[in-house]
């Protein structure tokens, strides 16, 4: 029993020192390290240039057996990153349908049950009914522009409400017969 307590005291102490050690190695947190000063180099002087002996024929120089190389310029410097080929769309080949042959726009209106499809068409004749009569107090008499304004507006309004009932569109039938019905009771107000 001793020896497992002696060897698991030694195993406990070498973690601590291998834990001290690596801390003590890796310095201290707060410590910068700085990077040495760059070390600058003198630039080279070219060798001398030989100077060539005058006495020498020009005739006498042996001529070069191979053309020196020319060096290419380039017009446009080299690029680093080029960009991809960028894919180009394909042309629609077929033209564009005229009005005239596209088909209808499919119209969507909610599902009405009949009790309040035959609530929507009362209430929107009620309403065309009043602001029509509210309509006709306004005949003959002498209207200042805003009056004038509110009887177009109200006759905007019934002709909507009629196309509505005409097609059978009974929600917009009650709410255009039911903005001019509100219009013709300010009418009235300032008749």
């Amino acid at each position: 029993m001793r020896r497992v307590l002696k060897g698991s005291a030694f195993a406990t102490s070498m973690c601590v020192a291998a834990a001290s050690l690596s801390l003590f190695c890796s310095g201290c947190a707060h410590h910068k390290v700085q990077a040495a000063a760059p070390l600058t180099v003198p630039p080279v002087s070219p060798s001398p240039i030989p100077s060539q002996d005058t006495t020498k024929s020009p005739a006498s120089i042996p001529a070069p057996s191979t053309p020196a190389p020319a060096n290419p310029v380039s017009e446009t410097p080299p690029t680093l990153n080029p960009k991809p080929d960028t894919p180009k769309r394909p042309v629609a080949t077929t033209p564009p349908a005229s009005e005239a042959e596209r088909p209808a726009a499919p119209q969507i209106s909610p599902q009405i049950s009949p009790s309040d499809k035959s609530q929507l068409q009362q209430q929107a004749s009620q309403y065309v009914a009043t602001a029509q009569q509210n309509l006709h107090h306004a005949d003959g008499r002498d209207l200042n522009p805003a009056q004038k304004d509110m009887v177009d507006k109200i006759r905007g309004f019934l002709d909507q409400a009629q196309q509505a009932i005409q097609g059978s569109d009974w929600e917009s039938a009650k709410n255009f017969s039911q903005k001019a019905y509100l219009l013709s009771l300010d009418l009235l107000k300032t008749l």
